[in-house]
């Protein structure tokens, strides 16, 4: 009887299952994810019983209960996950780690950059589930970002302070007391942090990785699907994804059609002033982006990951297009201002001021007045479809003309921010 029923059920599937149903780039790294597509559905549970019946083979995914066996246990509980009422969600984080959590997730402790999180999350107060988090890398390092936070939720302030992974300052034991259902982290801290992972799992709270760090659609794409189902936010999650992945995949298309000799370009990040070269980067962040965006990146092969370039042989390079990114550090004379406080004149001296390093008046880049600026917190987060958008506009202005990256970051806030767009993020030399 079992078995027709489940044949019955089944029946007016097979169509939609006759070919590999992961026609998605992107995996959704969540157990019951049986068709390992992006979303978690009734196809999923069809796949499942499929897999019962010997019609398709195991994945990777498909085990939903996580017991190392496929039964109708696993089909109730992906029912329960599409209806937002399963107990428990196993997950693949973005450090390839196996974590099961308890639902609902009330209590968060998040680690990461928290934009992701209140995108995601959504609502009239995003931070009402957050108890405690790494306050001093926003009061630092992101000053004005946790002003325009401040601002506007300045109940935020009691937030616990647990800690920052990257200084060694991270305190288990202080985020054990807090009780979360879940921690959140970014992958790239997951090395230094594995003895206060083990600390927290000892005390019964699950870690998981998300991966903001590096630029690709599929760490972006995976990390929010992700922290959507493990919200309890899937729609809102997916709205995400599509908004980001439709703004990138159109400037990637297009790049694709340009037949025009790549531009050449140098990135520097300007918290040192003019005074001193900041870092420039090989292939990676920054430099990675420019490669991804249609340019030819002068420190590719030359600088490993970041580091100073050569003045000398930054003037022999000679770059068609030059980019100063800022924000972060205390506006001052010698410093880039970008962000939700900038002023756009005062930010244009401030790039202005970078052309009069000795030699840099012989700059194709300086004489052609195609020197740029960008916010650089607009990289490795959810939000960088913006510089996917204004580095294609740099380096190819005809091919993009009618691209308004400015236009599109104000949607993203309307769509998904709990702030108001404001200030200068992006601007030239020239107005």
């Amino acid at each position: 009887m079992k078995i027709n029923v489940i044949l019955a059920g089944i029946a007016m599937s097979l169509l939609l299952l006759a070919l590999p149903a992961a026609a998605s780039d992107y995996t959704l790294g969540v157990f019951g994810n049986a068709n390992e597509d992006e979303v978690i559905n009734m196809q999923d549970v069809t796949y499942t019983e499929l897999i019962i019946l010997e019609y398709r083979d195991k994945t990777e995914l498909s085990d939903a209960k996580y017991d190392d066996r496929i039964n109708m246990q696993d089909v109730t509980q992906i029912e329960l996950i599409i209806l937002g009422r399963e107990k428990e969600l196993t997950i693949l984080d973005l450090a390839d780690r196996t974590v099961t959590i308890n639902k609902p997730v009330e209590k968060v402790v998040p680690l990461f950059n928290f934009e992701e999180y209140l995108a995601v999350e959504g609502g009239e107060d995003p931070f009402i589930k957050i108890v405690g988090w790494t306050r001093a890398y926003w009061e630092g390092r992101r000053q004005w970002i946790w002003e325009k936070y401040t601002e506007a939720f300045p109940a935020i302030n009691e937030i616990t302070d647990v800690g920052y992974i990257h200084k060694g300052t991270f305190s288990a034991e202080k985020t054990i007391s807090l009780e979360p259902d879940i921690v959140i982290m970014s992958k790239n801290d997951y090395e230094s942090a594995r003895d206060d992972i083990s600390r927290l799992e000892q005390a019964g709270i699950p870690a998981i990785c998300v991966d903001y760090h590096i630029q690709t659609i599929e760490a972006h794409t995976k990390s929010t699907l992700m922290l959507g189902y493990v919200l309890g936010k899937e729609e809102r999650a997916q709205d995400l994804v599509d908004f980001y992945t439709e703004h990138v995949d159109e400037v990637y298309t297009r790049i694709e059609g340009i037949d025009k000799p790549e531009p050449e370009v140098y990135i520097e990040c300007g918290y040192k002033g003019t005074s001193e070269y900041g870092n420039t980067y090989g292939n990676f962040m920054w430099g990675a982006l420019i490669e991804d965006c249609g340019g030819m990146n002068i420190a590719e092969g030359v600088i490993e990951k970041s580091a100073q370039i050569n003045p000398e042989y930054l003037l022999d390079a000679n770059p068609d297009v030059i980019i100063i990114t800022g924000s972060y550090w205390p506006a001052t004379s010698d410093s880039m201002r970008l962000g939700y406080y900038a002023d756009p004149d005062e930010s244009r001296e401030l790039l202005d001021a970078f052309t009069d390093r000795p030699g840099w008046d012989t700059l194709d880049a300086v004489n052609n007045n195609k020197v740029y600026s960008i916010h650089h917190g607009l990289s490795r987060h959810i939000h960088d479809f913006v510089a996917v958008q204004y580095f294609a506009k740099c380096f190819y202005p005809e091919e993009f003309e009618d691209l308004d990256p400015e236009e599109d970051l104000k949607e993203f806030h309307e769509l998904f921010m709990p702030v108001e767009y404001s200030g200068v993020w992006m601007l030239s030399i020239v107005e």
